[in-house]
């Protein structure tokens, strides 16, 4: 097994980028993910791993290797020093493993909803790496069929999104594409869509949910664009009863499913 020890190595500088900057990981075919956990759940659903990163320090021998055997996992392993692994960990309780991922494919062109009757939560313009990643949490509980990113603001290879959605990232089916492709995706499906806006809207629980269901959502400071409220089947909204406005994205987003779920007797 290689081991680094220096924090000067390359390879600790190709990682730091990848967890830092868009550009890089845009060019990239690889991501970085930290801990146990979101490193099982990747590869259940079926990403592969390049390289993995281990530091002995942080999580003893007998551990990992059992861990590794019974992950059955053939990538290399790379040992790290504490500082090594101190430089390109993000996470203030860390798990001593960090893989290096291939990319999956986010083509609509190849997406196929989860069920016979799909709910699907399209998302549009959203910035915060934290709400989206919230959002595909709420997904995975929901077993929402899949989540539609329409003219996306923020990477969805960012580390913050895949450690806020506690693996729902790997989960869910994701696809992402411009507010027409999203739209066309929609309406080839024959799904029925409610775009969530204040404006000329009625109360969501007010509506039927039994058909097969997009619900659109936007950015919580600008809303939904004009598109998406001049193409909604249904403009419905959350009742607010305080000085505020609105609402935070993923909260809103778990609203709306959830009554749709509920509509369908939904149970686990």
């Amino acid at each position: 097994m290689k081991f680094i020890d220096s924090t000067a190595n390359p390879k600790l500088r190709e990682i730091n980028g990848l967890m830092t900057k868009t550009g890089i990981r845009k060019k990239s075919d690889v991501f970085v993910v930290e801990g146990q956990r979101e490193l099982n759940r990747a590869i259940q659903s079926g990403f592969v791993v390049k390289e993995l990163y281990w530091c002995p320090d942080v999580w003893g021998p007998s551990h990992f290797e059992s861990w590794i055997e019974k992950i059955s996992m053939q990538a290399p392993v790379i040992g790290l020093s504490k500082k090594a692994y101190t430089k390109i960990s993000y996470r203030s309780h860390s798990e001593g493993v960090i893989g290096l991922l291939y990319k999956k494919n986010f083509s609509l062109d190849t997406l196929e909803p989860i069920g016979d009757n799909p709910v699907i939560l399209v998302v549009e313009h959203l910035e915060k790496p934290g709400n989206l990643g919230a959002i595909l949490r709420t997904a995975d509980a929901a077993r929402v069929s899949c989540v539609l990113v329409a003219e996306p603001k923020t990477d969805l290879y960012n580390p913050n999104v895949i450690r806020s959605s506690v693996g729902g990232f790997f989960s869910v089916p994701i696809g992402v594409g411009s507010n027409a492709e999203v739209y066309e995706y929609l309406s080839k499906k024959n799904i029925y869509i409610y775009s969530a806006c204040l404006q000329g809207a009625s109360d969501y629980y007010k509506e039927d949910f039994s058909s097969p269901t997009a619900i659109v959502m936007g950015a919580e400071d600008t809303g939904l664009s004009t598109f998406w409220r001049e193409r909604a089947n249904k403009i419905i909204k959350i009742p607010m009863g305080g000085i505020v406005d609105s609402m935070n994205v993923s909260v809103a987003s778990a609203i709306l499913i959830y009554e749709v779920l509920r509509q369908r007797n939904f149970n686990h």
